[in-house]
């Protein structure tokens, strides 16, 4: 097949006409010009410059209305918020009919009741004109239905206009003009009026685009079912007051009374001349051919994809734009977000931003309101229009230089080629070799120097062929067949070489060599290599010989060479051996073991049912660490030997380290036919004995894990990891046992090994936050401490009980309270900053009873919290025994308040032992005793002991968990306290001119300094007296924290008191 290509290609050069070196390279540079400019012009359009041209223009426009329309559409939002102001003037309105100083009835036929009303609805209107950006604002007075009021019809109201809403307002309204009011309401405002003014509105029928029937109907109509905002509605046509000349759009409002009477509008307006100045249109296009339009349509306007917008507002000097004629603008959708318009016989580009000026659900929702850009064409695209002419005109220019420069170059080239054949012609007409000139073109130089050098040495290299292959030291046959003249050439040694020297001599045929070679590739083993070529695998009376085969093929000649590679091969298996295999044992290595297992897993129909297992070898430690590395070296060459004499053939056997093994069993139908092969292959390792130098006996033991194909895993790696899972778990149990792997054992270690890891990264990046749960006074209600809690959201760790579970199985609960105080404190802090938390504020913050910070982190802690210090209060709760030292450590923090909560009272971690040693500032009732203790006498009873305890020792009680009022009630009624602020706001609150404290412990002494410190604080030092006393107070005590009044005993404080009281001027 080959051939005959080779020969149809030979023929299709022969019939080929002849050209000339000049003709093939002018068509070949031609060709090449063609194909450059295609691919120029190709380019081109592929990359559609000058569309995206376009496309960048439009954008830009785009970008550009889109910009002002958010703009235009705050101005118009901020300009219909009334709400405010509806409310103000309802307000107003309901407090007059109310005091009966007007009626709806005859609200708008009584000049005098409506002038009453639009006086005191002025300074109202005059502050909503003043702070909006609007020219104008209105209210005009109607309780009747308009279908049957006369058209003429005066309705009183007020028109109030601002010409130029942004300059400063002058202090008594001078800027401003009146273009409807009554006389008297201009009176009483002193604002002068315009040349247009009239004293009411004359109602003017069904117009389209007022500002009064569209919305005052809609409301009226409706029964005010919805908010008076829901009925607002702009104007979509332009107006001008009767008598005034400027044009304006309006938005306007009912309003409506809390009973659902409609009594007339209020509305704002915004002159078009004022619109104007926030649409400059220059900013469209620097040569002022841009135009802005406020536009409006409805939901019915698009016919045939035809857009009819009506124009509200023009800003820009181009006059075909400007004078669209009736105020429409017919534009037409191209499908890409675009709008285009013809006006005049010119194509205008127009963009389209909507402004949301109603709600969806509203009853003019389906008037549309848009900010539209628009552009002639030309203009907008003229850039890409000049880029398409230079595009054009370069093409053209580059052809004509391209074919004028190829007519140049291929006459050159040609030259040079055309010499040199005429030298080779004269030397064949003269049959000598050609004496070819120099061309000073390098290859052709070459090439010829080439041809005169391949004539010299033709001779002289087929000779030394020859004397190569009689003095190469490999072996090397060959042969070459011809098709053409059916003649075969061999060398004497190449059947010699194949094992068959009886063929050499014989005058062979093609046919008959080709059924010699094939006999013999069939006789012997042979394997192809990755080039093609064939190795034979020949049995000779001296042994095993390697014989590379090799042909090729040269038009009628097939060439083919025969090379002895015997001491190749076996180079080769030797360093493939010693690659693969394990010196010790002769048993696979981990490289070798891993490749013919993924081979092995690469085909499942070899596989069947299989079984990997894992091995351990359990006392190779200790022979070698007793014996030396020689006796563990023969205990591994044991164990290796055992694997080999007591494994069926075709398992894969590996050493893998030191004393680790593995052995594939595959191809097997069942796993009791494998594990009856396991049970024989254990049987016989322990049944195996080495003696040690010291007499003993030693057997083969080993701790291995087996995984199971497919069942277990269909991958090389998952069986290797989940035997070696097996095999450890063995070896953590009870060594010299094979047991096979199981999923659930291996899913609960997996498990919890990730709850360990996750618990690392919370403690290496502090990955918990606190919430801060309020303690309320129960005197005022007020928050008096908030407790930190702290929180987890991890994957598998989502409870704060997780984090001390993993912290003890761990040894960190250190990092625990490090990351508690720190943590805690510094989100506390922010949200204190922020607001969100009072200040002053006691911080509760949970402790581990038996863990304290180091002098350097209690250093760090009281450099970051100075002042939080002072408000923390250490909670305890009995997780974890007391430990003193710690407590101790804990308490004498400088700058701490020395204040102890005790936790969970009466849950079972706290006891009384817990309560004396700890002398707490404050004990905190478990939510256990809590929960339902309005209706459980034994729990009251509880709560009231310890309430006697406490209070008899100054201590404070805290109530966990209170969920309803009458828990609430039962636990203040039982004496349930908080803080030290409720004592003294309690004396203020009843102006009490004593206050006395007594402290059985040490440990609630500075309640009393703080007792001083906020009647200083609350600025009633001066009025009252501060008595103090109890088992560990003296005078000195007394002295030092500034109180008035020391006595030993409650009787001696009370005879103390009555004499203040005697020498009080007041009584008091």
């Amino acid at each position: 097949m080959f051939d005959a290509w080779k020969e149809r290609q030979r023929q299709r050069l022969a019939n080929r006409p002849e050209r000339t070196v000049f003709h093939n390279i002018f068509a070949t540079m031609m060709l090449v010009l063609t194909v450059e400019l295609l691919l120029a012009v190709a380019s081109i359009f592929a990359t559609n410059v000058t569309g995206q041209l376009d496309e960048n223009a439009k954008d830009l426009l785009t970008m550009r209305v889109r910009n002002r329309a958010s703009y235009v559409q705050e101005i118009l939002r901020n300009a219909e918020d009334l709400e405010q102001l509806s409310e103000q003037i309802n307000a107003t309105t309901q407090q007059m009919l109310e005091n009966g100083d007007i009626s709806l009835d005859t609200l708008d036929n009584s000049s005098e009741q409506s002038d009453a009303l639009l006086v005191a609805l002025a300074p109202q209107l005059l502050d909503t004109l003043r702070t909006k950006q609007v020219t104008g604002i209105f209210i005009m007075l109607n309780t009747h239905d308009l279908d049957t009021c006369e058209v003429g019809k005066k309705m009183p109201g007020i028109y109030l206009r601002d010409l130029d809403p942004d300059a400063r307002p002058s202090e008594r309204n001078s800027d401003l003009l009146l273009e409807r009011a009554s006389a008297t309401v201009v009176k009483e405002l002193g604002i002068g009026t315009d040349k247009g003014w009239q004293p009411a509105f004359p109602y003017q029928g069904n117009t389209k685009g007022g500002i009064l029937r569209s919305v005052f109907q809609a409301a009226y109509k409706d029964g005010a079912s919805l908010s008076a905002e829901s009925y607002g509605r702009w104007t979509t046509m332009s107006y001008c007051l009767a008598g005034d000349d400027r044009n304006a759009i309006a938005y306007s409002m009912p309003l409506i009374l809390p009973d659902g009477t409609v009594y007339g509008v209020v509305g704002v307006e915004l002159l078009t001349e004022y619109l104007k100045t926030k649409l400059p249109f220059t900013e469209l296009d620097e040569d002022k051919a841009g135009t802005y339009f406020i536009v409006s349509t409805t939901d019915d306007a698009q016919t045939d994809g035809m857009l009819t917008l009506r124009k509200t507002v023009t800003s820009g000097e181009d006059l075909v734009t400007a004078d669209a004629p009736l105020g429409v603008l017919n534009c037409r959708n191209d499908g890409n977000g675009g709008n285009w318009a013809e006006l005049n016989d010119k194509r205008y580009y127009m963009v389209l931003e909507p402004l949301q000026v109603y709600n969806r659900n509203a009853p003019f929702a389906g008037e549309k309101w848009y900010l539209a850009g628009a552009m002639e064409q030309s203009v907008l695209l003229a850039f890409s229009d000049r880029v398409r002419e230079v595009l054009l005109a370069t093409l053209l220019v580059t052809l004509v230089l391209s074919v004028l420069g190829s007519l140049l170059i291929s006459a050159r080239l040609a030259s040079p080629i055309n010499h040199l054949y005429r030298e080779v012609i004269d030397a064949q007409e003269k049959k000598t070799f050609p004496r070819l000139s120099r061309t000073a073109i390098r290859e052709v130089d070459r090439f010829a120097e080439t041809i005169t050098e391949l004539n010299k040495e033709l001779v002289t290299n087929s000779t030394k062929f020859l004397r190569i292959m009689d003095m190469a030291s490999v072996e090397i046959g060959g042969y070459e067949l011809r098709t053409d003249t059916g003649s075969v050439f061999v060398t004497d040694n190449f059947f010699s070489l194949l094992g068959m020297p009886g063929i050499t001599g014989k005058p062979l045929s093609v046919r008959r060599f080709e059924e010699v070679l094939k006999g013999i590739r069939e006789k012997n083993a042979r394997a192809h290599t990755a080039e093609g070529d064939e190795l034979l695998t020949i049995q000779q009376p001296d042994g095993v010989r390697y014989i590379m085969l090799r042909s090729t093929i040269e038009g009628h000649a097939k060439i083919g060479l025969a090379e002895d590679v015997t001491a190749t091969v076996l180079e080769r298996k030797r360093i493939e051996h010693e690659r693969d295999h394990d010196i010790l044992t002769g048993l696979y290595n981990r490289q070798a073991f891993n490749r013919v297992c993924t081979e092995l897993f690469a085909a499942p129909e070899r596989m069947g049912v299989a079984a990997l297992m894992m091995m351990d070898l359990d006392n190779l430690k200790h022979i070698n660490d007793t014996y030396g590395h020689d006796w563990g070296d023969q205990y591994i060459r044991r164990t290796g030997q055992c694997l080999r004499d007591n494994t069926p053939a075709g398992t894969v056997c590996a050493r893998l380290s030191g004393d680790e093994f593995l052995v594939l069993f595959h191809g097997y139908r069942s796993r009791d036919a494998v594990r009856e092969k396991i049970d024989r292959l254990t049987n016989a390792m322990q049944q195996s004995v080495a003696l040690l130098p010291s007499g003993n006996a030693l057997h083969i033991s080993l701790s291995g894990g087996i995984a199971w194909y497919p069942d277990d895993g269909q991958d090389w790696e998952t069986l290797k990891k989940y035997a070696d899972f097996a095999m450890y778990q063995v070896k953590h149990a009870d060594k010299g046992r094979v047991e096979e792997f199981d999923i659930g054992v291996y899913n609960r270690e997996a498990y919890a090994e990730r709850t360990r890891r996750e618990f690392r990264q919370l403690l290496s990046n502090a990955q918990v936050f606190y919430c801060f749960q309020p303690i309320f006074s129960a005197h005022s209600g007020k928050v008096v401490a908030y407790e930190a809690l702290m929180r987890v959201n991890m994957p598998t760790i989502t409870s704060p009980s997780q984090v001390m579970t993993l912290a003890h199985e761990l040894d960190r609960l250190y990092d625990i309270e490090r990351i508690t105080l720190f943590k805690s404190g510094e989100i506390y802090e922010q949200l204190q900053q922020k607001g969100l938390l009072q200040n002053g504020a006691f911080l509760f913050v949970n402790s581990i009873a038996n863990v304290s910070l180091t002098p350097a982190d209690v250093a760090k802690y009281q450099r970051r919290f100075p002042e939080l210090l002072k408000y923390l209060v250490v909670e305890i709760t009995e997780q974890e025994d007391l430990d003193r030292d710690s407590l101790e450590r804990k308490r004498n923090v400088p700058g701490f308040s020395g204040s102890f909560a005790l936790d969970d009272y009466g849950s079972g971690y706290s006891n009384e032992l817990n309560l004396l040693a700890l002398a707490p500032r404050y004990i905190k009732i478990d939510i256990s005793i809590v929960r339902g203790i309005d209706t459980d006498r034994d729990k009251q009873q509880i709560v009231s002991n310890i309430v006697d305890y406490a209070h008899a020792r100054s201590m404070q009680l805290i109530a966990e968990g209170i969920e309803n009022d009458a828990e609430l009630r039962k636990v203040i009624d039982l004496g349930v306290d908080t803080s030290a602020e409720e004592f003294v706001d309690t004396a203020v609150a009843n102006d009490c001119g004593i206050i006395a404290c007594s402290s059985l412990l040490t440990t609630t002494m500075q309640e009393m300094r703080r007792v001083v410190a906020l009647a200083e604080e609350k600025g009633i030092r001066d009025r009252v007296k501060i008595f103090v006393g109890g088992a560990p107070i003296s005078q000195s005590f007394c002295d030092e924290i500034g109180a008035d009044v020391y006595t030993e005993d409650a009787g001696a404080a009370a005879r103390a008191a009555v004499e203040i009281l005697r020498a009080c001027p007041t009584g008091k």
